[in-house]
């Protein structure tokens, strides 16, 4: 989508030039979901405005892969245009570009407030929002336009955590979509369950590009060790996503996430009850699956026309077992490294998310004594 080489920017200081990024050089595949992060004055949000055409380079090349190159960008700041609605902040722009579609963006722009849960936000001043409601707007605004590329600078720095947990599950939501984009971030969890990579960024450089599994399970790197845990330290241990769009875009982040060769351990599922929830998203989720030699090691009651189906094409990465009934399984959960989710199918579809060592140990304790008994 897009490559940068040896860009290097500097700010005029009247002690001296500060060098903001120093020969910095990547390129960004279509679909691709990168978090950056750093330490702060690493140049982060330099990259960002340079990328997004807010700030010129003194040397070096940024080149996309189109001449019309479409992008948004969305910063802490919301920018909402605060004598304005909600529903013509979000129609405004691409009203400008076709002016004869005006009802057609509106109906647009209506299905997104409806899907994110803002319709009864839509002939509000921004002035009358909370944080996390702006700032969800300001996202929905930027994707009107239908750009490629999305450039995202610390959004949730001014939100407390409730708000915080309402903007990344929109930013779930889209990745899942497929959208392109790069994420300036402070939250650990969420790079890591969305991302299918990391650029760690340190005085102007970038001194880590990895794809995310290796970035967070498998870092030489004693600095970039240190800071992980620190801002571990700092994320909840335990989360909740709730809804169709939230366990769609879990699942789909998952499979970008885990690294190649993993193994997912589920216990407890029955048949195809699985596969509802999941719906369009479902052949894109076995795809990326596969393509990634990722094992499904799966204990259950009763084996539905989807596990048969897996088991015929691929027996090697879908290893299943029936469980009697008579053993009592508490819930239907996933273990795979340090974590482990439980889902509920019930009213609406929940996954209540645990990032604990030794919570994960236990339960994988318990799947290998299942898997033990199933036959």
């Amino acid at each position: 989508m897009f490559s940068l080489k040896n860009v290097t920017k500097e700010y005029i200081h009247p002690g001296g030039n500060i060098s903001a990024l120093k020969n910095v050089s990547f390129s960004v595949n279509k679909g691709e979901v990168v978090c950056v992060l750093g330490k702060s004055g690493s140049g982060k949000s330099t990259l960002l405005r340079v990328l997004s055409g807010l700030e010129e380079v003194d040397s070096g090349s940024v080149k996309f892969k189109t001449k019309k190159h479409e992008y948004s960008y969305v910063s802490q700041a919301y920018t909402l245009w605060p004598h304005m609605t909600v529903i013509q902040n979000l129609t405004l722009a691409p009203s400008l570009f076709g002016p004869e579609k005006k009802e057609k963006i509106k109906k647009e722009a209506l299905d997104l407030l409806h899907r994110f849960g803002l319709s009864d936000y839509r002939d509000t001043y921004p002035s009358d929002l909370s944080g996390g409601q702006r700032q969800r707007v300001a996202i929905l605004r930027a994707i009107m336009t239908k750009p490629e590329i999305l450039f995202l600078d610390e959004i949730t720095s001014a939100l407390d955590p409730e708000l915080t947990k309402s903007v990344l599950d929109l930013i779930r939501a889209l990745a899942k979509d497929g959208y392109t984009m790069v994420i300036v971030s402070h939250h650990m969890s969420f790079a890591m369950s969305v991302s299918n990579r990391v650029l760690f960024m340190k005085d102007g450089e970038i001194i880590a590009d990895q794809d995310s599994a290796s970035f967070f399970m498998s870092q030489k790197n004693k600095e970039i060790q240190s800071f992980i845990l620190d801002i571990a330290k700092k994320d909840e241990s335990i989360q909740v996503f709730k809804g169709i769009e939230q366990f769609q875009a879990y699942h789909i982040g998952l499979m970008r996430r885990l690294s190649e060769g993993s193994t997912v351990y589920v216990a407890g599922a029955v048949g195809d009850q699985w596969y509802k929830p999941m719906g369009e998203f479902y052949p894109i989720y076995e795809k990326m699956r596969l393509n990634k030699n990722i094992t499904w090691k799966m204990v259950m009651y009763e084996e539905g026309e989807t596990e048969k189906r897996l088991v015929q094409d691929n027996p090697t990465l879908n290893q299943f077992r029936k469980m009697p009934r008579s053993i009592q399984n508490p819930a239907n959960y996933n273990v795979f490294g340090d974590t482990v989710i439980t889902q509920i199918f019930e009213d609406e579809p929940t996954i209540i998310e645990v990032k604990n060592k030794n919570i994960a140990e236990a339960y994988l304790r318990f799947f290998e004594e299942l898997w033990a008994v199933a036959n």
